[in-house]
């Protein structure tokens, strides 16, 4: 006899309880806004590559008090989780068998751009990070050509850009003196 099991059927666009959230699988293309469940854009290639390197980069340079992860939830508020790509977080905080972080526990937050979260990456998760009280945020851009975006949490909840760098340079973002990252080892030199 073979036995037949529905597959489960993700509410995309439903508003649903952070209960009913927080019941569901885990899956890192799923986020909560405002209540409501949406899946992210698949990623290109490009993304999934850049994302992975950054992971390794900072892995080799993290010191012991921190780790680097990727894809991990942040609980933002009850109607408000997103998954970063890459996430610093403290060492001590860190516990393999959670799928999330709350934002007390974040150090530094990365988002590699995608077409699909342009307005999500520039506007809205910087804004949400910063309320949430997360100390440094990093957008990377794949185009016109590698760079990376660097924040640093000031004053009232805001950040303060702290620094543009290209393909050409090394990252030194104030505040993560020991994040130094090459960003042209992230891809091949743009064409």
């Amino acid at each position: 006899m073979t036995v037949t099991v529905a597959p489960e059927i993700e509410p995309i666009g439903r508003e649903v309880s952070p209960e009913e959230y927080d019941a569901l699988p885990a899956d890192f293309r799923r986020e909560l806004v405002d209540g409501v469940v949406q899946m992210m854009a698949s990623p290109s290639p490009l993304h999934e590559d850049v994302g992975d390197a950054l992971r390794i980069v900072l892995r080799r340079l993290v010191p012991p008090h921190l780790r680097v992860t990727g894809h991990v939830e942040i609980r933002l508020a009850d109607d408000l989780r997103r998954v970063p790509d890459a996430l610093v977080v403290k060492a001590k905080d860190y516990n393999k068998l959670v799928p999330r972080f709350e934002p007390e526990q974040v150090v530094l937050a990365i988002e590699v751009m995608s077409p699909g979260s342009k307005t999500a990456d520039r506007i809205n998760k910087p804004e949400e990070y910063a309320r949430a009280g997360i100390e440094h945020f990093w957008r990377v851009e794949l185009e016109p050509r590698l760079s990376i975006h660097t924040y640093w949490l000031t004053g009232e909840r805001e950040y303060t850009k702290t620094g543009k760098f290209e393909y050409e340079d090394v990252v030194h973002a104030p505040g993560l003196g020991w994040a130094t990252v090459p960003v042209a080892e992230l891809a091949d030199e743009p064409g």
